[in-house]
This record gives C-alpha cells, sequence and structure tokens, in this order.
C-alpha cells in the first residue's frame, strides 16, 4: 500500500537503512515529498511517482546475499545502479527488486568490500560479499582527534580489540603483549599487578620510563588494570615524537590512546560475556628434594668434617628433622604455600543511539585467585558514556567509569617457603601453624603461612574517573567545532593491617596499622578544531589547545603495637604500647598550549607540524616552561601515475618525522630546599626538631627526548599482504638523575639534569591473508623489534685522566652501554683437582677469567659487562589464525631474546645461610670429587669470595596463547532473536622454551612469583 512520504517517514528510512539513504540524501532533500515507500522492514524499494508506466515493464528479480562462510547478511544495500531503486536483505538475507532487465547492481554492505553484477536477464541471484580486511585499520585515534590510517604522518600502531575477543584478558595490558611491534610488557603473574611498559626501550636514568595513559582523550593517572578490557573500543600506541608531541611534556616514554565503546545501533545492544578458569604453576622452582637434602646434609658436613653416620640421620638432622624423617613426613614447601589458580569474571553492556542520543553502560565483576595462599584479586567495574545533541550544532556528553580493586589477605612468603627443610613441621596438633618449622634453628626456619594466620589486611584500591565536555560545531563557520573537556579522577586506597598476638609466643607479638591515601585530579581542556579544503587539491585540519591540570594527594598513616587487646585490630588503636601517627601531602600543578597544522596535498603528500609549550610546577622558577616542536612528511607513492601499472601494489607510503617530547616524571619539590623533622631529647623531655633534607637545585629542567623517524607502509595483493618497517633514533638529553653527592656536604643527593641515552632501532609488522576461501580462512601477523640502547654520557668528568668520560660503576651506568647492565667477573668453569690453586681456594671452588693476565682475580682490573637486564636484545611475537566455517583458532607465540638475569638461588650461601643449617635451596647440582661438575662449586664455596652473582639466561620463546572459539550461526541467532553468541576456550602460558632456572624469564623479582598456566572457558551473548 502506498502513501504519501512525509519527513519522519524518510527518518525511519533512514534509521533502518542508513546507507541507502545517505547516498540519496542530497536528492532526496531537494523532492522529499515527491517520493513513495513500500514494503516491511524485510522488503523496502523506492519508487518515483510518475512513472507507473515505466515500472510496468519491469521485472522483479530476488536473491540472497551472504559472505564467505555462508552466512547470510542481514540489511545489505542492494541498488539498481544510476537511481535511487534500492532494497534492504531480510533476517535471511533474501531481497526482491523490481528493475530493469539490462539493469547493474550494486551491492554494499558495512565491513565488506562492494560489487557490481549484471541482471543481463537472471532472475535470481546469490551474491557473496568478501569482507574487507583494511576496513577495520581505516580510521585511527591519533591524539585529539582521528584520522585515516592512510593519512597518518606519525608513528601510530592500534591494537586490534576485536582480536582480544576470544582471549580471557581481566587486565588490558595483556593485550600489548607481543603485539606491537616496538613495545614491550612484562608483569610478575601476580593478581592485581599492573606490569610494566616501555615503548622503544629505556629513556631516563632516574625519571620514569611510563608511557603516558590517555583515555577518552584525558589523561590517566590510574592504574591500567583499572580499566574493563571489555570497554575498549580501540588502543593506539603512539611512538615518534610527531605523534605524540601533541602531548609534549609527559609523552616522552610514549603514549597509549584508550578510547572507550559507544552505541553504534538505533536499536539497543545487550551483550553479556562470563569466562571461568583454573590455573596452576605453568614452572616450578627446582627445590632440593627430600632426599637430595639428605645428600646436601651429609656431602657438607664431609667436607666440613663435622662426624656423622650415614645410616643414623640424628647425626646429621636436627631432632625435629630426625624424627619427620623416622615417620616417613615429608612436605613440598612450595605445594604447602600454593592454592589452586581460579579467574571468573562477568560482564554485561547496554548500548544504544538514536538521532541526539549515544549511550553505552557496563558492569563487570572480575575475581582472580593467584597460586600463592591468600593472593587474591576482586575487581568491580562500572561505566557510563553518555552524549546527547542538545541542538543542531550543540552536543554534551560524559565519559565515566568507577572501578574498585579488592586485593585483601595476607600472601605465604615464596622466599621464606623456598629455604624450608622438606623435613619440617608446619602444624601443630590443633591446626595452628608452628612458628618455626625447625624450631632448633629458628633463623633460618620461620613458618611461610603463620603471617598469613595470624595477619588481615584489607586492601581496597578504588578509582572513579569522569570526564564531562560538550561540542559546539560553530553555526557559522563551515569545519569549526569547538570543545572543552573538564575531568576529574579521584582516586583513594584504604590499606588496613593486624596481626594477632601469638599465643605460643612469650613475647606480645600483635600490631596493627591504618593507612588512607587520597589523589584528587583535574583537567580543563579547550579544544578549537577548523577543518576546511582550498578546491579539490588542498585540504587543512587546524588544532589548537589550551588546558590546565592539578593532582592533589595526601595520605595519613596511623600504626600500633603490643596491643594489650587485639580482637578489633586496626579499630582500636588506642590500646597499643607503641603509637606512632604521619602523614603527608604533596601538589603538582601544569598549563599546556598545543597547536597542529594537517596539511593534505592532492591526497599523496601529507604535512604535520605540532608546537606544545607546557609548565610543570615539579621544576625550578626560571625553569618551568618549555617548548616542544615537531613536524612529520607523508608521500603515497602508490598515487603517482608512474606506478599505474603496479596492479599488484595497494598502498605505499613513505613517512619521515623529528621533533621533540618532554619528561616530567619526579616528585614535587625536587628543586627546593626542604627540611624535615626529628625528636631529640633536650633536658629530660621529647623535643622536635627542623633540619635541613634536601638541598636546592634552581636549574633543574626538563628532560627532553628528540626522535627521528622514517618509515614505509604497504599493502600488496588486493590487500593480502601489508606492514610497516619502521627506524628511528631517539636522544634524550638533559636526563633526570638523582645524584649523590659528598657526605661533607650534610646531604645524601640532589636531583639534577645531566648526559645522554640514546635509543635507536628497527620494527618490523607483517600481517599476510594466506588462504582465503568461502569455508576456510588462515591470516598471520608477525611483529619484531630490536633497540638498541646506549648511555651517550654521565657527568662529563674524567677523574683518571685517560681522555675518557668516568662511567658510574656504583649505578652500573657505563658510556657506550645499555642503562642496565651487568658488570662482573666471567665465570671460567670450575676448578678441579690438580689444577693450580690460589690462595685461600680449593678443589671445586668457582674460576673466574683473568682479564689483565696480570695472576690475580681482583675487582678493578677482572670486572667487565657481561650481558643487559632491562630488555632484550630482540622481541617477536606472532599470531596465527584460522577459521574454518564457524570456527576460529587463534595461535600466538611471543619471544623476547638476547638478555640475562641475576639469579642468586645458585648460591649456596644465599641471604647469608649456611648448607650446614637445616635450609632449602635450589637444585643446580654441586661438585664433587665423584661428580666433577664444571658448571657448579662444591658446597663449601662462597660467593663473597670476590663478592660476585650468578646469572641464567633469560631469553625464551613462548607458546602464550591458544584460543578456539565457535561462532553460533545466523540461522541459529535468528530463530532466538540473538545478535551474536559464541563459546571459547582458551589456554594461556603453554608451553616455554628456555634455559632461565627460575619460574618465569620475563619477570625476575626476587620473590620467584609463579607464572600460572591457566585454562578458560567462557562465552559471549548478544541480544
Amino acid at each position: 500500500m502506498n502513501k504519501p512520504a512525509k519527513s519522519y517517514d524518510f527518518l525511519w528510512l533512514i534509521i533502518k537503512s542508513s546507507s541507502i539513504f545517505l547516498l540519496l540524501a542530497v536528492y532526496n532533500s531537494l523532492t522529499i515529498g515527491a517520493y513513495a515507500y513500500s514494503g516491511t522492514q524485510a522488503e523496502m524499494h523506492i519508487e518515483v511517482p510518475g512513472n507507473s508506466a515505466a515500472t510496468q515493464q519491469k521485472k522483479q528479480i530476488t536473491g540472497t546475499v551472504t559472505d564467505e562462510r555462508g552466512e547470510a547478511i542481514i540489511g545489505a544495500n542492494v541498488v539498481e545502479k544510476g537511481t535511487i531503486n534500492g532494497s534492504v536483505t531480510d533476517v535471511d538475507g533474501h531481497f526482491k527488486l523490481i528493475v530493469e532487465d539490462n539493469a547493474m547492481l550494486q551491492i554494499s554492505f558495512i565491513g565488506f568490500l562492494p560489487q557490481e553484477i549484471k541482471v543481463a536477464g537472471k532472475n535470481s541471484f546469490k551474491i557473496v560479499l568478501k569482507e574487507d580486511a583494511g576496513l577495520l585499520e581505516e580510521v585511527v585515534v591519533v591524539g585529539y582527534g582521528s584520522q585515516s590510517r592512510r593519512n597518518v604522518t606519525g608513528s601510530v600502531s592500534k591494537v586490534n580489540m576485536s582480536d582480544m575477543e576470544s582471549r580471557p584478558n581481566t587486565n588490558v595490558t595483556q593485550a600489548l603483549r607481543g603485539q606491537v611491534a616496538g613495545v614491550q610488557f612484562t608483569d610478575n603473574g601476580r593478581p592485581g599487578q599492573n606490569g610494566s611498559i616501555l615503548v622503544r626501550g629505556p629513556r631516563s636514568l632516574s625519571g620514569g620510563n611510563d608511557p603516558l595513559i590517555i583515555l577518552d582523550g584525558i589523561y590517566f593517572n590510574g592504574s591500567m588494570i583499572d580499566i574493563n578490557p571489555n570497554d575498549i573500543e580501540s588502543m593506539e600506541v603512539l611512538k615518534d615524537a610527531s605523534s605524540a608531541a601533541i602531548y609534549g611534556s609527559r609523552a616522552a616514554n610514549g603514549v597509549i590512546l584508550i578510547t572507550s565503546k559507544k552505541g553504534k545501533t538505533e536499536k539497543p545492544n545487550i551483550n553479556v560475556s562470563a569466562f571461568y578458569g583454573l590455573s596452576d604453576w605453568a614452572s616450578k622452582l627446582k627445590l632440593l628434594t627430600p632426599e637430595r637434602y639428605l645428600e646436601k646434609s651429609m656431602e657438607i658436613r664431609r667436607l666440613r668434617e663435622i662426624p656423622y653416620d650415614p645410616n643414623d640421620v640424628s647425626t646429621y638432622l636436627t631432632l625435629t628433622e630426625a624424627e619427620n624423617y623416622r615417620n616417613g613426613h615429608t612436605i613440598d614447601p612450595l605445594d604447602l604455600i600454593s592454592q589452586q589458580g581460579q579467574l571468573l569474571s562477568v560482564d554485561a553492556s547496554m548500548s544504544g543511539k538514536s538521532k541526539n542520543t549515544n549511550y553505552y553502560i557496563s558492569a563487570s565483576m572480575a575475581q582472580e585467585k593467584g597460586l600463592i595462599l591468600d593472593d587474591n584479586l576482586t575487581r568491580m567495574s562500572f561505566r557510563v558514556n553518555l552524549e546527547s545533541k542538545i541542538t543542531d550544532w550543540l552536543s554534551i556528553g560524559t565519559s565515566t567509569m568507577f572501578s574498585q580493586n579488592d586485593q585483601s589477605g595476607v600472601p605465604a612468603s615464596v622466599n621464606l617457603a623456598k629455604r624450608q627443610s622438606p623435613y619440617g613441621t608446619w602444624y601443630r596438633e590443633d591446626g595452628s601453624p608452628t612458628q618455626y618449622t625447625v624450631p632448633e634453628d629458628q633463623g633460618v626456619s620461620e613458618n611461610p603461612v603463620r603471617s598469613n594466620s595470624l595477619s588481615q589486611k584489607d586492601y581496597y584500591r578504588n578509582n572513579l574517573f569522569a570526564n564531562f565536555y560538550s561540542i559546539v560545531n560553530i553555526p557559522w563557520v563551515k569545519g569549526l567545532t569547538y570543545r572543552i573537556n573538564y575531568s576529574m579522577n579521584y582516586r583513594w586506597i584504604r590499606d588496613y593491617n593486624s596481626t594477632k598476638n601469638d599465643v605460643y609466643v612469650d613475647a606480645n607479638t600483635s600490631s596493627a596499622s591504618k593507612r588512607n591515601w587520597m589523589s584528587r585530579d583535574w583537567v580543563v581542556e579547550n579544544i578549537l578544531d577548523y577543518k576546511f579544503q582550498l578546491g579539490e587539491k588542498h585540504a587543512f585540519d587546524v588544532t589548537l589547545m589550551y588546558g590546565a591540570n592539578r593532582s592533589n594527594e595526601e595520605s595519613t598513616t596511623a600504626s600500633a603495637d603490643q596491643l594489650e587487646f587485639d580482637t578489633f585490630g586496626w579499630n582500636n588503636l588506642g590500646v597499643g604500647g607503641l603509637q606512632e601517627t604521619t602523614s603527608s601531602a604533596k601538589k603538582v600543578s601544569g598549563i599546556s598550549s598545543m597547536a597542529r597544522l594537517n596539511y593534505r596535498l592532492m591526497n599523496k603528500y601529507l604535512f604535520t607540524l605540532t608546537a606544545r609549550r607546557d609548565g610543570s610546577s615539579v621544576f625550578a622558577a626560571n625553569h618551568k616552561y618549555a617548548t616542544f616542536p615537531s613536524a612529520a612528511f607523508a608521500w603515497i607513492v602508490s598515487e603517482e601515475d608512474f606506478l599505474d601499472n603496479a596492479a599488484f601494489l595497494d598502498l605505499l607510503k613513505l613517512r619521515v618525522s623529528y621533533g621533540a617530547v618532554g619528561n616530567q616524571a619526579i616528585s614535587p619539590y625536587q628543586s627546593l630546599s626542604l627540611a624535615t623533622t626529628s625528636r631529640y631529647v633536650f633536658g629530660e623531655e621529647s623535643a622536635l626538631g627542623i633540619y635541613p633534607s634536601r638541598i636546592a637545585n634552581t636549574d633543574l629542567k626538563w628532560e627532553t627526548t628528540y626522535t627521528a623517524n622514517i618509515a614505509l607502509d604497504f599493502e600488496l595483493f588486493n590487500k593480502r599482504i601489508g606492514g610497516t618497517v619502521e627506524l628511528y633514533n631517539m636522544d634524550t638529553r638533559d636526563l633526570l638523575v638523582e645524584r649523590s653527592i659528598p657526605v661533607m656536604t650534610g646531604y645524601s643527593s640532589i636531583w639534577t639534569n645531566l648526559g645522554e641515552v640514546n635509543n635507536k632501532g628497527i620494527e618490523l609488522t607483517l600481517n599476510t591473508v594466506n588462504i582465503h576461501n568461502k569455508d576456510f580462512e588462515w591470516s598471520t601477523s608477525f611483529v619484531f623489534s630490536h633497540n638498541k640502547n646506549k648511555i651517550v654520557s654521565l657527568y662529563g668528568e674524567d677523574a683518571n685522566g685517560d681522555g675518557k668520560e668516568d662511567d658510574d660503576i656504583g649505578n652500573s651506568w657505563f658510556i657506550g652501554k645499555p642503562i642496565n647492565v651487568y658488570y662482573d667477573y666471567v665465570f671460567d668453569g670450575i676448578y678441579q683437582e690438580g689444577d693450580e690453586l690460589p690462595a685461600g681456594y680449593a678443589s671445586g671452588y668457582a674460576r673466574f677469567k683473568d682479564l689483565n693476565d696480570d695472576g690475580k682475580v681482583e675487582a678493578e682490573h677482572d670486572r667487565t659487562i657481561i650481558g643487559q637486564g632491562s630488555q632484550p636484545k630482540y622481541r617477536w611475537g606472532i599470531t596465527n589464525n584460522f577459521s574454518y566455517k564457524n570456527f576460529d583458532l587463534s595461535i600466538f607465540i611471543n619471544a623476547m631474546q638476547g638478555w640475562i638475569g641475576t639469579f642468586n638461588d645458585l648460591d649456596f650461601y644465599n641471604n647469608s645461610l649456611d648448607p650446614v643449617r637445616p635450609v632449602n635451596m635450589y637444585d643446580g647440582g654441586w661438585w664433587t670429587p665423584e661428580n666433577k661438575s664444571n658448571s657448579r662449586p662444591s658446597l663449601e664455596y662462597r660467593r663473597s669470595v670476590l663478592g660476585h652473582n650468578w646469572y641464567s639466561d633469560r631469553s625464551f620463546i613462548r607458546v602464550q596463547e591458544v584460543s578456539l572459539s565457535y561462532r553460533f550461526p545466523q540461522k541459529f541467532l535468528t530463530k532466538y532473536r540473538l545478535s551474536n553468541l559464541s563459546v571459547f576456550l582458551s589456554g594461556k602460558n603453554l608451553l616455554t622454551f628456555t634455559d632461565w632456572l627460575g619460574t618465569n624469564p620475563e619477570s625476575i623479582s626476587s620473590e620467584r612469583y609463579p607464572i600460572a598456566r591457566t585454562y578458560t572457558l567462557g562465552f559471549k551473548l548478544g541480544f
């Protein structure tokens, strides 16, 4: 049935089938009352009144539109070319249309490549659309706006968050591991730990090396673990000065841009996802077994000539150990401090949009049980993104999130556990933990779970982040937009601790404390953006920004020991015999202005000029302000006429940039002379005194990084192969360093600017579509990076007059070498029986190289740089994605190579322990006359002879993650009125190839926290 079309009728059609009517918008606006429509939502076509006779001469055609897997495409546009006659596919992909017999059909849908098909006498069609692999990468966030990837001039890497959907990440930083060239992410595996991120290597000696986090366009001072990964629409990494210079003052270490989701369709989308996983140790520290422990105990007594009888354990074990040995009681210390790891995450969101309103609302809960007893995390987060169009030229909105991380509990100690005798007693008959597992030697056998049993800890970290903004499209100037942001970030921590008195101990061991920490940050930004064109060849985008920010922190701690009544713990500190209260506060302010010009000439020559000026209160009065300029040029070579015949070449773009960015990552007041308080006895009374604690530096200023970048972007063979090759060189000058000064000054150190650090490297990103057909697809993503870091200069001193600048051996800072290197003796095997021995040495002792051949090994002449530790020489990751019909399989391999780490668990006297005492240790073996090892010394050898460390190679290749998912077919979804449903199974840290002797080569903290191998099952549901 036909009826006259009205304006709201056409609005309804636009909402239901936006892509068709966008094509017709100009024509419709001129003749909006002249049309009619017929049909339903599933079957629509448009007619031009007055041509009814012509319509009778046309014919009706039908057809289906599917993707390459055979799934129906709902809402695909089928239009008769050269006309306004069109149809939209229904829920089964079907369409009907009346067309001329010789018509040409145009079929299109978002995310797919358009097609044209001749009718040519046919009445029925089966049309298969191919996915547009490059579409998702087409637009990237670049800071204070977004650009087509084609028009980007700087170094911007995008993390495809859609690839993360079947990976059960509770921490958004995990999406960076091995996925972005030049970015190094490491964590120690503990629940709630943020991990560390390095972008193109370390730049600063004492200042921070963490990248700047921008959330929805605003500085985010919280932890990235506070952000729900399911709320993220896109994540970009700005790596060079050209792309990062717009954030000048904080961008020296790179920038991570995170954009949260918004509504996409008129129909409300409700999505629910959940996953549950179990985890266990991927690798355990190799401690002595009970049998090896007995061998150790006897061997050390043999070396010390202490009498013992191999058949009588009481002659080489303590009474407690001997009794447990006779009773057959042995323990695995690491098992006793472990718990079954578990992972649970539930997430729900609702999003949508109308003509004037866009919204996204979500809530999530994640619970993670770590591998160590009572090491747990519960995180809750909520988000509301809302934008409303008030008038044609004014919109207002907010992006608000709240998260709470509950890390309450006192984890058992891995450090204590790894030295516990396998014959110790951990629990009394009443089930309470013993104070010492081997009470005969209390210095080495403190029970690792005792503090866990007697202590209580409440630790809550809260983060409220809200950005309120208004966007004004200036009505009288086309392309001119003004935006104002006001952001507040309110963070607070509740850290309460108490320890009950141990009734089995004579002394009062009870204690309690309360710490409350709070931070209030605000940011105001005024942004003016003007986009315009001059003719068809010249396009301009000018952005101006002026803003201010402030951060206020304060902390209060109250504590008490020897509580007379410990039942109420931290809620009754007044009953403590020893009481103490401390408090602190600090404030940092900043002001910024920025100008950026993007100029596009003939759509193939691209220019970007940026200048930012920042002021920060952390620097000296006459050095608070600094200016950070940058320039970039890109040439889309593939648009040149001389490449017209290169049919295989889809894109070839050359990018060049140079610029400066700053670093202010130090605590406030370091340029000022500071004073502190101390109590002393005056007469018979306690008096409070004030004394200077830090000397002023009136020249403290910005640390600045200058970056040159050249890159080549390419796409080949209809985008089957694409990638980027990038070279960079970064010089960081006026390094922020806390330098030691002579004690005669009365001070220990001063913050100052000195020296220079250089980073240079190469990055490669390669994406390939290896196989692509109806039922099967195989694609590969490969990233590789190599960064060479070195200290160019330090203090500019030459104390020994050799013509070379002096190194700082105490801090392991060496001219021409990376920031974090190991400076030590070179291990050269083990002295064997019959070898010539240095004075004080015996067979089985470690041998080290005499580098200057003077016949003796000394610290001054025989130590050298033996390796680097903070970053590997090479990082690479490869992801293979396979799709077969509705099944998807992803295999991710992550690797870091060319670095070492200290592993002093190899030391038999670690932490001043003695093998003759009831102490366990890492089982790396030991030299004996019967087992003449050339890699491990005898139990009698002490590394303190020379004061050296033991090292292990940290290089590894790891099967980081394998995930298998199944997407339910469209017919099933239609039947149950669902928009999507998928289930997935994932495994993390499945296999690691490494020579590292510990549990995790990525993290080498002294705690040796275990890395978890996790298996997870989950689903995603939308309707």
